[in-house]
């Protein structure tokens, strides 16, 4: 139960990671202090084991829509698309924002200006190093990265079980 419960846990930081870019600034925070308020039951300003396991518990029930104790691709995109539809602006809108010259990428400046998640990753994103950073790019990163975390856990044994 433990592993599975990390794969869910690795699952939704999968599914939230484009939304870490995509939602503004403002609404990460209010979204990260409100996980954090409902984790914290008796209000103490920390999280306890007991508490942390009893939130992820209640969300797994939430995810697992047809009660079968289990979560399916579909369900866990079905809890990505309502996060989505609660970010104030899409990616697009807020990468085609922070485009200022309006040429289809991000140099660093125009990144730091609109995209802070993006600047803060930009020299990791930018693959083919000049200097700006586009759609492509970024997708192609977040792929990246997904993959390199499935590899990990693979390597950890954490999904064999359930494969």
């Amino acid at each position: 139960m433990k592993v599975f419960s990390k794969l869910i846990l690795t699952g939704c930081l999968l599914c939230a990671a484009p939304l870490v870019q995509a939602c503004d600034v403002k609404h990460q925070a209010e979204y990260g202090d409100q996980f954090f308020k409902e984790m914290d039951k008796n209000g103490d300003g920390v999280v306890s084991k007991k508490e942390f396991d009893a939130f992820h518990n209640e969300h797994f029930k939430e995810m697992d829509t047809n009660k079968d104790g289990k979560i399916t691709r579909e369900e866990m995109n079905a809890v990505h698309k309502k996060m989505m539809d609660k970010c104030d602006v899409s990616f697009d809108t807020r990468f085609d924002d922070s485009d200022i010259n309006h040429d289809g990428a991000l140099s660093k400046d125009e990144a730091g200006i609109g995209m802070p998640m993006l600047f803060k990753h930009f020299d990791e994103i930018d693959a083919n190093k000049d200097g700006k950073i586009t759609k492509e790019e970024i997708a192609a990163s977040m792929k990246k990265m997904h993959d390199h975390m499935q590899e990990k856990h693979l390597d950890n044994g954490m999904m064999k079980r359930d494969q």
